[in-house]
Protein backbone atom coordinates (compact mmCIF):
# COMPACT_ATOMS: atom_id res chain seq x y z
CA UNK A 1 0.00 0.00 0.00
CA UNK A 2 1.49 3.39 -0.89
CA UNK A 3 1.51 5.92 1.73
CA UNK A 4 1.81 9.95 1.93
CA UNK A 5 5.04 11.48 2.12
CA UNK A 6 5.93 12.21 6.39
CA UNK A 7 4.96 16.00 5.88
CA UNK A 8 2.18 15.72 3.47
CA UNK A 9 0.53 13.41 6.19
CA UNK A 10 0.94 15.67 8.82
CA UNK A 11 -0.19 18.77 7.00
CA UNK A 12 -3.46 16.78 6.40
CA UNK A 13 -3.86 15.39 9.66
CA UNK A 14 -3.91 18.61 11.16
CA UNK A 15 -6.59 19.92 8.80
CA UNK A 16 -8.36 16.87 9.43
CA UNK A 17 -8.25 17.34 13.12
CA UNK A 18 -9.25 21.59 12.96
CA UNK A 19 -12.32 20.72 10.93
CA UNK A 20 -13.37 18.18 13.11
CA UNK A 21 -12.44 19.74 16.15
CA UNK A 22 -14.55 22.89 14.86
CA UNK A 23 -17.78 21.02 13.34
CA UNK A 24 -17.95 19.30 17.08
CA UNK A 25 -18.00 22.56 18.98
CA UNK A 26 -20.58 24.20 16.69
CA UNK A 27 -22.48 20.88 17.17
CA UNK A 28 -21.86 20.82 21.45
CA UNK A 29 -21.92 24.87 20.79
CA UNK A 30 -25.85 24.44 19.60
CA UNK A 31 -26.44 21.40 21.79
CA UNK A 32 -25.73 23.65 24.92
CA UNK A 33 -27.12 26.59 23.43
CA UNK A 34 -30.62 24.69 23.10
CA UNK A 35 -31.06 23.30 26.04
CA UNK A 36 -28.05 24.68 28.35
CA UNK A 37 -31.80 26.08 31.02
CA UNK A 38 -32.80 22.86 31.70
CA UNK A 39 -28.88 21.02 32.01
CA UNK A 40 -27.55 23.63 34.42
CA UNK A 41 -30.42 22.63 36.86
CA UNK A 42 -30.79 19.69 39.07
CA UNK A 43 -32.43 16.75 38.64
CA UNK A 44 -35.36 17.47 41.08
CA UNK A 45 -35.49 21.11 39.48
CA UNK A 46 -35.89 19.84 35.97
CA UNK A 47 -39.12 18.15 36.53
CA UNK A 48 -40.68 22.01 36.62
CA UNK A 49 -39.01 22.98 33.17
CA UNK A 50 -40.82 23.79 30.39
CA UNK A 51 -38.31 21.62 28.22
CA UNK A 52 -38.38 18.65 30.45
CA UNK A 53 -40.64 16.59 28.78
CA UNK A 54 -38.77 17.22 25.28
CA UNK A 55 -34.81 17.01 26.58
CA UNK A 56 -34.94 14.33 28.98
CA UNK A 57 -33.38 10.88 28.08
CA UNK A 58 -37.13 9.42 27.00
CA UNK A 59 -38.06 13.19 25.86
CA UNK A 60 -39.22 13.38 22.08
CA UNK A 61 -35.74 15.79 21.41
CA UNK A 62 -33.53 13.77 24.11
CA UNK A 63 -34.24 10.20 22.89
CA UNK A 64 -34.38 11.09 18.99
CA UNK A 65 -30.39 12.48 20.11
CA UNK A 66 -29.58 8.94 21.74
CA UNK A 67 -31.03 7.42 18.81
CA UNK A 68 -29.03 9.41 16.14
CA UNK A 69 -26.39 9.14 18.05
CA UNK A 70 -26.22 5.03 18.47
CA UNK A 71 -26.70 4.59 14.73
CA UNK A 72 -23.56 6.99 14.17
CA UNK A 73 -21.43 4.65 16.45
CA UNK A 74 -22.98 1.68 15.02
CA UNK A 75 -22.36 2.89 11.52
CA UNK A 76 -18.62 2.90 12.16
CA UNK A 77 -18.39 -1.04 12.27
CA UNK A 78 -18.55 -0.03 8.38
CA UNK A 79 -14.91 0.76 9.04
CA UNK A 80 -14.41 -2.89 10.04
CA UNK A 81 -15.64 -4.17 7.16
CA UNK A 82 -13.81 -1.64 5.02
CA UNK A 83 -10.57 -2.99 6.56
CA UNK A 84 -11.17 -6.89 6.03
CA UNK A 85 -11.70 -5.78 2.36
CA UNK A 86 -8.25 -3.50 2.30
CA UNK A 87 -7.49 -4.61 -1.18
CA UNK A 88 -11.01 -3.53 -2.63
CA UNK A 89 -11.61 -0.43 -4.40
CA UNK A 90 -13.45 1.38 -2.20
CA UNK A 91 -11.65 4.53 -1.54
CA UNK A 92 -8.49 5.26 0.97
CA UNK A 93 -8.32 3.13 4.27
CA UNK A 94 -7.24 7.12 6.03
CA UNK A 95 -10.36 8.50 4.12
CA UNK A 96 -12.37 5.59 6.20
CA UNK A 97 -10.15 6.27 9.01
CA UNK A 98 -11.40 9.85 9.43
CA UNK A 99 -14.60 9.17 8.83
CA UNK A 100 -15.02 6.41 11.29
CA UNK A 101 -13.12 9.10 14.00
CA UNK A 102 -15.57 12.20 13.11
CA UNK A 103 -18.84 9.61 13.32
CA UNK A 104 -17.85 7.92 16.74
CA UNK A 105 -17.11 11.51 17.96
CA UNK A 106 -20.25 13.08 16.94
CA UNK A 107 -22.54 9.65 17.57
CA UNK A 108 -20.81 9.87 21.45
CA UNK A 109 -21.65 13.92 21.46
CA UNK A 110 -25.60 13.38 20.67
CA UNK A 111 -25.69 10.50 23.21
CA UNK A 112 -24.25 12.45 25.56
CA UNK A 113 -26.73 15.02 25.46
CA UNK A 114 -29.75 12.31 25.35
CA UNK A 115 -28.19 11.25 28.74
CA UNK A 116 -29.18 14.92 29.87
CA UNK A 117 -26.29 14.56 31.93
CA UNK A 118 -27.37 11.69 34.30
CA UNK A 119 -26.97 8.12 34.58
CA UNK A 120 -29.56 7.04 36.77
CA UNK A 121 -29.33 3.21 36.24
CA UNK A 122 -27.02 0.55 36.38
CA UNK A 123 -27.11 -0.22 32.57
CA UNK A 124 -27.05 3.13 31.70
CA UNK A 125 -23.99 3.64 33.70
CA UNK A 126 -21.60 0.76 32.47
CA UNK A 127 -22.75 2.25 28.92
CA UNK A 128 -21.94 5.43 29.26
CA UNK A 129 -18.52 3.95 30.73
CA UNK A 130 -17.59 1.61 27.92
CA UNK A 131 -18.54 4.71 25.69
CA UNK A 132 -16.26 6.76 27.12
CA UNK A 133 -13.48 4.64 27.20
CA UNK A 134 -14.25 3.47 23.21
CA UNK A 135 -13.67 7.16 22.81
CA UNK A 136 -10.60 7.53 24.32
CA UNK A 137 -9.07 4.68 23.29
CA UNK A 138 -9.75 5.50 19.72
CA UNK A 139 -8.93 8.94 19.60
CA UNK A 140 -5.42 7.55 21.23
CA UNK A 141 -5.22 5.17 18.41
CA UNK A 142 -5.79 7.97 15.56
CA UNK A 143 -2.54 9.71 16.71
CA UNK A 144 -0.44 6.63 17.23
CA UNK A 145 -1.69 6.31 13.53
CA UNK A 146 -0.78 9.39 12.25
CA UNK A 147 2.11 9.55 14.16
CA UNK A 148 3.27 6.12 13.25
CA UNK A 149 6.10 6.70 10.72
CA UNK A 150 6.69 5.48 7.49
CA UNK A 151 11.01 5.02 6.53
CA UNK A 152 11.75 5.75 2.81
CA UNK A 153 14.61 4.00 3.04
CA UNK A 154 14.85 4.07 -0.57
CA UNK A 155 15.36 7.84 -0.71
CA UNK A 156 17.79 7.51 2.40
CA UNK A 157 20.18 5.32 0.10
CA UNK A 158 19.31 7.60 -3.18
CA UNK A 159 20.65 10.63 -0.62
CA UNK A 160 23.74 8.27 0.24
CA UNK A 161 24.85 7.78 -3.32
CA UNK A 162 24.35 11.39 -3.73
CA UNK A 163 26.80 11.86 -0.67
CA UNK A 164 29.13 9.47 -1.72
CA UNK A 165 29.77 11.31 -4.95
CA UNK A 166 30.45 14.50 -3.01
CA UNK A 167 32.34 13.21 -0.49
CA UNK A 168 33.38 9.86 -0.58
CA UNK A 169 32.97 7.76 2.95
CA UNK A 170 30.01 9.42 3.49
CA UNK A 171 27.67 6.59 2.94
CA UNK A 172 29.85 4.15 5.53
CA UNK A 173 29.74 6.88 8.08
CA UNK A 174 25.85 6.88 7.96
CA UNK A 175 25.12 3.09 8.00
CA UNK A 176 28.05 2.66 10.65
CA UNK A 177 25.70 5.17 13.07
CA UNK A 178 22.48 3.01 11.60
CA UNK A 179 24.45 -0.44 12.50
CA UNK A 180 25.18 1.18 16.11
CA UNK A 181 21.63 2.32 16.90
CA UNK A 182 19.13 -0.87 16.36
CA UNK A 183 15.57 -0.66 18.01
CA UNK A 184 15.08 -3.57 20.08
CA UNK A 185 13.55 -6.49 18.36
CA UNK A 186 9.62 -6.04 18.27
CA UNK A 187 7.85 -9.19 19.77
CA UNK A 188 4.02 -8.81 17.85
CA UNK A 189 2.95 -11.46 20.24
CA UNK A 190 3.62 -9.48 23.49
CA UNK A 191 1.19 -7.40 25.28
CA UNK A 192 0.04 -3.89 24.98
CA UNK A 193 1.76 -3.30 28.26
CA UNK A 194 5.33 -4.47 27.35
CA UNK A 195 5.10 -2.43 24.09
CA UNK A 196 4.43 0.79 25.56
CA UNK A 197 7.49 -0.36 28.12
CA UNK A 198 9.71 -0.65 24.82
CA UNK A 199 8.28 2.65 23.48
CA UNK A 200 10.82 4.81 25.66
CA UNK A 201 13.88 3.15 24.18
CA UNK A 202 12.41 3.20 20.71
CA UNK A 203 12.52 7.28 21.11
CA UNK A 204 16.11 7.06 22.26
CA UNK A 205 17.57 5.18 19.49
CA UNK A 206 15.87 7.13 17.22
CA UNK A 207 17.12 10.32 18.97
CA UNK A 208 20.68 9.09 18.73
CA UNK A 209 20.12 8.32 15.47
CA UNK A 210 19.07 11.18 14.24
CA UNK A 211 22.20 13.17 16.14
CA UNK A 212 24.40 10.25 14.77
CA UNK A 213 23.76 10.85 10.78
CA UNK A 214 23.37 14.87 11.31
CA UNK A 215 27.26 14.91 12.85
CA UNK A 216 28.68 12.82 9.96
CA UNK A 217 26.84 14.71 7.23
CA UNK A 218 27.75 18.20 9.10
CA UNK A 219 31.69 16.74 9.15
CA UNK A 220 31.19 15.90 5.53
CA UNK A 221 29.87 19.49 4.66
CA UNK A 222 32.99 20.69 6.29
CA UNK A 223 35.28 19.22 4.79
CA UNK A 224 33.77 20.13 1.34
CA UNK A 225 33.89 23.04 -0.81
CA UNK A 226 30.82 25.85 -0.30
CA UNK A 227 29.52 24.52 -3.38
CA UNK A 228 29.74 20.78 -2.72
CA UNK A 229 28.53 21.20 1.13
CA UNK A 230 25.18 22.82 -0.76
CA UNK A 231 24.29 19.36 -1.39
CA UNK A 232 24.62 18.15 2.81
CA UNK A 233 23.04 21.77 3.81
CA UNK A 234 19.64 20.61 1.72
CA UNK A 235 19.04 16.73 2.67
CA UNK A 236 20.76 16.65 6.12
CA UNK A 237 17.35 16.84 7.27
CA UNK A 238 15.73 14.70 5.34
CA UNK A 239 18.16 12.00 5.72
CA UNK A 240 18.09 12.44 9.52
CA UNK A 241 14.66 11.85 10.21
CA UNK A 242 14.17 9.03 7.26
CA UNK A 243 17.15 7.46 10.06
CA UNK A 244 15.24 7.92 13.16
CA UNK A 245 11.94 7.01 11.47
CA UNK A 246 13.22 3.61 10.89
CA UNK A 247 14.18 3.01 14.42
CA UNK A 248 10.40 3.58 15.09
CA UNK A 249 8.59 2.16 12.37
CA UNK A 250 8.42 -1.61 12.98
CA UNK A 251 8.07 -0.68 16.78
CA UNK A 252 5.46 1.78 16.95
CA UNK A 253 3.44 -0.10 14.14
CA UNK A 254 3.31 -3.14 16.26
CA UNK A 255 2.19 -0.98 19.68
CA UNK A 256 -1.16 0.00 16.85
CA UNK A 257 -1.97 -2.94 16.33
CA UNK A 258 -2.35 -3.78 20.41
CA UNK A 259 -3.99 -0.72 20.49
CA UNK A 260 -6.34 -1.40 18.36
CA UNK A 261 -7.33 -4.77 19.90
CA UNK A 262 -8.38 -2.84 22.81
CA UNK A 263 -9.83 -0.53 21.53
CA UNK A 264 -12.00 -3.47 19.50
CA UNK A 265 -12.53 -5.58 22.55
CA UNK A 266 -14.00 -2.37 24.22
CA UNK A 267 -15.66 -1.03 21.39
CA UNK A 268 -17.97 -4.73 21.63
CA UNK A 269 -18.46 -4.67 25.08
CA UNK A 270 -20.39 -1.40 24.10
CA UNK A 271 -21.98 -3.05 21.22
CA UNK A 272 -23.27 -6.11 23.78
CA UNK A 273 -24.24 -2.99 26.31
CA UNK A 274 -26.03 -0.93 24.00
CA UNK A 275 -28.99 -3.55 23.01
CA UNK A 276 -29.11 -4.29 26.78
CA UNK A 277 -30.09 -0.66 26.99
CA UNK A 278 -32.60 0.29 24.56
CA UNK A 279 -34.20 -3.38 26.03
CA UNK A 280 -34.96 -1.93 29.30
CA UNK A 281 -36.12 1.02 27.52
CA UNK A 282 -38.38 -0.81 25.33
CA UNK A 283 -39.42 -2.66 28.21
CA UNK A 284 -40.47 0.01 30.37
CA UNK A 285 -42.18 1.91 27.34
CA UNK A 286 -39.82 4.68 26.68
CA UNK A 287 -40.62 4.16 22.89
CA UNK A 288 -39.83 7.40 21.52
CA UNK A 289 -42.28 7.67 18.25
CA UNK A 290 -42.90 3.59 18.87
CA UNK A 291 -45.02 4.44 21.39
Amino acid sequence: MAHSPPYDTKQRTRRFDSLVAGALVVLAGYLLFRGYGFYALDLDARLDHTDYEVLRPSGTVGHGYGIVGTLLILSNLLYLARRRFARANLGSMRAWLDLHVAGGLAGSALVLFHSAFQFRTGVALMTGVALGLVVVTGLVGRYLYALSPVADMERLDRLLVEFDATQPGVARGVRTVLDAHRPAIVDHHASLLRKLSKAPGWLRVARERRRGVARVLDEARAACGPREAEVFVAFRGVASDIAAQDALAEGFTSLLQSWRALHRLLAILLLLLVPVHVGVAWFYGYRWIFG
